[in-house]
C-alpha cells in the first residue's frame, strides 16, 4: 500500500521524469512568462506560446535532449532548431541561466539520446 503511495506521488511530482523551464516571449528572459514541463520522450507544442527564452528550472532524466523546434510539432530530433543535454551534463542548459533563440520556438521536445 505505501509503495503505491510513494510511486505515484514519485510520478506526479514535477520534474521527477522531465525537465522543467520557464518561457519567455521576449529576449533575455524578459516580458510574459509560463512556467511549461516537458516530460522526458514527449513533445510539448500545446498550450505554448511563442518563446524568444528561456530559463533552466529543474533538469530533466539522464541521457535527455532538450529540444527545441521553430514549427508546431517536434519532428525528427535532428530537425531541432536547438539540443543540449537536458540532465545538467551541457555547458548551456544549466539552471538558472537565459538561452536566448533567434526565432520563436513553437514545440518543446525531449528526446532519449
Amino acid at each position: 500500500m505505501h509503495f503505491g503511495k510513494t510511486l505515484a506521488l514519485f510520478c506526479l511530482s514535477p520534474g521527477a521524469l522531465s525537465y522543467v523551464i520557464t518561457a519567455y516571449r521576449g529576449d533575455d528572459c524578459t516580458g510574459e512568462s509560463q512556467s511549461v514541463n516537458v516530460w522526458d520522450n514527449t513533445c510539448r507544442d500545446t498550450n505554448i506560446f511563442a518563446t524568444k527564452s528561456i530559463k533552466v528550472d529543474t533538469y530533466g532524466g539522464r541521457h535527455q535532449k532538450a529540444t527545441f523546434f521553430t514549427a508546431n510539432g517536434c519532428g525528427a530530433a535532428v530537425s531541432a532548431r536547438y539540443a543540449w543535454w537536458a540532465d545538467g551534463g551541457d555547458s548551456e542548459f544549466k539552471k538558472g541561466a537565459c538561452l536566448k533563440f533567434d526565432r520563436e520556438i513553437h514545440a518543446y521536445g525531449s528526446v532519449s539520446a
